[in-house]
């Protein structure tokens, strides 16, 4: 973690040796050369059940990974914790984590969004393709945007993405 009194927890997974997967790695990276003192940026090839100790009750997630599972552009969404099937020891669905950090701490887990970038080409070896680039560009200047405004209106901006009926962002839209 980078940050000893984050306003936000931001969790970016992926492998950079597999194409489009180094989504969350880029952007982990462009908010780590922000140096922003209330950010807690924590970066990993997965998700996994050890970051349970990364999250905070009372302060906001935002998990950062690509995904086949929008079109375009990036998505943000609001999750909350699950019981699911994911959890296996090298890794957890964000939602499962969340559930996860209730099980152990016996606290509520904190409000949490889920930002995906939209990705085709995970082959190893593979680069990034330049569709992706132009989604995590499209990502990085809604984060960029909000990273800048107050800290204590980050949740109130994720929040405001949602309420905008448009949780997908294209890279044109931007």
């Amino acid at each position: 973690m980078t940050s000893t009194d984050p306003a936000l927890v931001v969790l970016a997974w992926g492998n950079e040796s597999r194409g489009d997967d180094a989504a969350g790695p880029v952007l982990a990276r462009r908010i780590a050369a922000l140096g922003h003192p209330a950010v807690a940026l924590v970066e990993d090839l997965q998700l996994h059940i050890e970051h349970v100790m990364d999250l905070i009750a009372d302060v906001p997630v935002l998990f950062i990974d690509a995904s086949v599972g929008i079109d375009d552009g990036f998505s943000i969404a609001r999750i909350a914790p699950l019981a699911d099937h994911s959890v296996t020891t090298h890794s957890i669905s964000p939602q499962a984590l969340l559930h996860l950090y209730e099980s152990t701490t016996k606290e509520s887990a904190p409000s949490a969004f889920l930002l995906q970038v939209a990705g085709r080409h995970f082959e190893l070896g593979a680069e990034i393709s330049a569709a992706c680039t132009a989604n995590i560009d499209a990502a990085w200047a809604f984060l960029e945007t909000m990273l800048a405004a107050p800290a204590n209106t980050w949740s109130r901006t994720l929040d405001q993405a949602l309420a905008a009926g448009s949780t997908t962002r294209s890279s044109h839209d931007t």
